[in-house]
């Protein structure tokens, strides 16, 4: 609480206004607005404006495209009974995606203990930090807090990678070697997941040297503290990601339809 009270009022060195653009408002203390804080809001907004319009004229183009990929009847929910319709089982593609979604439950649940363990803190302990002292293992504020703030993108990047891939198959025909790619990106997912949480906390705890820590622990990154080598390895992970789309939409890529949504599955990866 203090700190959060000093970076709200303390003035930024040689400027007019706090750490934190004098927020949150409060006449009182001197925190009111600032021109910049108004432009950038206003600019914010008109962005978002501008953004949701643009989905609507890409959305509406899209419907005058021969197969429109909005009309149910060529496409159906893309649900696992709709896509078992017509076939004796799911595709083994479609099976290597289901790793993914039980991969992100479990990181969901240690994002939740981590932000449990974080909040305890504010308070001396409770169940949580209880049951970590029964285990015997030390657990410091900055340890579970980075684990708070990066699963909670990587669990639901786990989702949108399974998602993305577990239709792939009602686009086009499967590519050979398709099902080794989805589980190659699946264990190099689950190394760099791991990679990062023993990184943070062995880097964190002080197990670890600082050239080691900057390699194999924490950056100090906020939301990407993992280490430079899980960064390279994630990074390589991506690249495999939009691989095996591309594999999976190559043959939705024409100029014909090239704003289809199998194309644009295929651009927001990238």
């Amino acid at each position: 609480f203090f700190w959060g009270g000093w970076v709200s009022g303390a003035k930024r060195p040689g400027e007019p206004y706090s750490y934190t653009h004098n927020w949150p408002y409060d006449p009182d203390a001197g925190n009111v607005p600032t021109t910049p804080t108004v432009m950038w809001s206003f600019l914010s907004i008109l962005v978002l404006f501008a953004g949701a319009m643009l989905v609507l004229y890409v959305y509406g183009q899209m419907k005058e495209l021969p197969g429109d990929p909005f009309n149910g009847a060529n496409g159906g929910t893309l649900t696992t009974a709709e896509l078992e319709r017509g076939y004796e089982f799911v595709r083994p593609t479609q099976r290597a995606t289901y790793k993914f979604f039980a991969f992100a439950v479990i990181l969901f649940l240690a994002q939740v203990l981590a932000g449990i363990l974080s909040a305890e803190d504010f308070v001396s302990g409770g169940p949580g930090t209880a049951i970590v002292k029964v285990l015997g293992v030390p657990f410091s504020f900055t340890v579970t807090r980075a684990w708070h703030t990066i699963l909670q993108i990587y669990w639901f990047f786990m989702c949108w990678v399974g998602y993305t891939i577990f239709f792939l198959p009602q686009l086009s025909r499967v590519p050979n070697g398709q099902r080794f790619l989805i589980n190659l990106l699946f264990a190099l997912c689950v190394i760099v997941g791991a990679g990062a949480l023993f990184g943070i906390y062995f880097g964190h705890m002080g197990y670890m040297s600082d050239t080691a820590s900057y390699w194999l622990g924490s950056q100090g990154w906020e939301f990407m503290e993992l280490g430079r080598f899980w960064h390279i390895l994630m990074l390589a992970s991506f690249v495999l990601w939009i691989a095996i789309i591309y594999r999976g939409v190559r043959p939705w890529i024409t100029k014909q339809n090239m704003w289809s949504v199998p194309a644009w599955l295929f651009y927001g990866s990238g």
